[in-house]
């Protein structure tokens, strides 16, 4: 019964408003509401507690660290054929990864028409654009939120491989590297391991 009687009161309030009263109201209450619910869903971190930033399991390699593993990788595999013998793989590169940021265009562009004094008409066409970078923001600062990541073009392989004696060999680590790294023939060379006397 009480609920009732409170209800009955704030109704006969809001009919007793005028129309902008009850916008501020609706504004007021929008405002709290999204003030609570943003701080919602965040925990609360406690003094002795650092933020950490929430990668949600990605962790991000150098391109060095990248290149590293690769040569590792492939340096491994090619040991494994048969008659190989122990190999050392280098590879070069034409360039370093390049990371293609979001960028923000907008272009405008205004025509206007000027006669002169012999009455001639021309139009003058002017074209503005302008770019700026999209950025993020995290614990660490501002980062450039990033659209792709372009591996670098492969330059040439080198293999060293101590049964590169052996041709059949020598065309088995060609032919594994072309396949694992999608390089042509002349992209990649096999010499044979010096060995110690």
């Amino acid at each position: 019964m009480e609920q009732q009687n409170a209800i009955k009161r704030i109704s006969e309030r809001i009919k007793n408003m005028k129309s902008i009263e009850i916008f501020v109201v609706i504004l007021v209450i929008a405002i709290v509401v999204s003030l609570y619910t943003s701080s919602f869903g965040k925990p609360s971190s406690s003094a002795g507690e650092k933020d950490e930033p929430d990668d949600k399991g990605v962790q991000w390699v150098s391109w060095e660290a990248n290149r590293d593993q690769l040569e590792a990788k492939l340096q491994e595999k090619l040991s494994s054929i048969k008659g190989a013998g122990r190999v050392e793989v280098m590879i070069t590169y034409k360039s370093s990864r390049e990371i293609v940021p979001a960028v923000n265009t907008t272009e405008s562009q205004t025509i206007t028409e000027e006669e002169d004094s012999s009455g001639g008409v021309r139009k003058v066409s002017q074209k503005d654009v302008n770019s700026q970078t999209v950025t993020m923001n995290d614990s660490s600062g501002s980062k450039p939120l990033v659209v792709k990541e372009m591996e670098p073009e492969i330059k040439g392989v080198i293999v060293i491989a101590e049964g590169a004696k052996n041709i059949r060999i020598k065309m088995d680590l060609m032919r594994a590297v072309q396949t694992a790294l999608g390089v042509s023939a002349r992209q990649v060379e096999v010499f044979e391991m010096e060995t110690n006397k």
